[in-house]
């Protein structure tokens, strides 16, 4: 019996060592991965375009499930620790007549389906008048990644790549405002509104062999200028 005890003992006083190396060694890690500043806890709030990576619409998720929807660790990271992920929003002013760089290429791409989609320097007037880069930005407040995400990720069905005559199409994709409370990476997040962004494209060829590309790019039920939410998006 004394014998017995004494290997009970012994056991209990390795696994009593194990579970201490464990323990000691989890916090440690955990700590170094997942800070506890004060940019580490509270709201934050942040849009991803949907690029049918299924982020849920419908439940809560956390912001560390973010990484299993095609959004990158290091964006995720920097959610997490509430520092600004996305483009600048445009301050530049509208020109009044067309410049003679109007035609210059911004950006070339290919859209879903492998089309050569091309952005234009163009040109806008403070009006109505005006395509490409220059009436997107100032006009509108969208970026040259957002007029390529709506190409590259449009919405499935009919009016996700849409032809409205000859050689013009607009594209439509929605865009997700979602907020997040709580610690980290652990935070509680939801989807707090969709906005549908639309792009249109000519790609009839012009004199450079290229197509005329973006002729403009805006938010769906907005007069003006896009939410600066929708311009940052966290995955474009």
């Amino acid at each position: 019996m004394r014998s017995l005890r004494r290997r009970v003992a012994a056991v209990a006083v390795a696994l009593g060592a194990a579970l201490s190396t464990v323990v000691t060694a989890v916090p440690a890690g955990a700590q170094a991965a997942a800070p506890d500043g004060a940019g580490a806890r509270g709201e934050v709030t942040f849009a991803v375009f949907d690029t049918g990576a299924g982020i849920p619409r419908d439940r809560p998720f956390e912001l560390g499930e973010l990484t299993d929807h095609r959004i990158p660790r290091e964006t995720v990271e920097r959610l997490a620790a509430s520092e600004r992920v996305g483009a600048e929003e445009s301050a530049a002013a509208p020109l009044q007549a067309p410049p003679a760089d109007r035609n210059d290429i911004e950006g070339e791409w290919q859209d879903r389906d492998g089309w050569n989609a091309v952005m234009r320097k163009g040109w806008w007037d403070g009006g109505n008048s005006g395509f490409g880069m220059r009436k997107i930005d100032q006009k509108h407040n969208l970026s040259l990644d957002a007029v390529k995400a709506t190409t590259m990720y449009p919405r499935p069905g009919p009016e996700g790549k849409e032809n409205i005559g000859g050689t013009t199409w607009n594209y439509r994709t929605e865009v997700l405002h979602v907020e997040c409370s709580g610690w980290w990476i652990f935070r509680r997040c939801r989807v707090t509104e969709v906005m549908t962004v639309r792009a249109g494209l000519d790609y009839r060829t012009l004199d450079d062999g290229k197509a005329f590309g973006a002729v403009t790019a805006f938010c769906e039920g907005v007069t003006g200028r896009c939410p600066d939410w929708v311009r940052d998006a966290v995955n474009i």
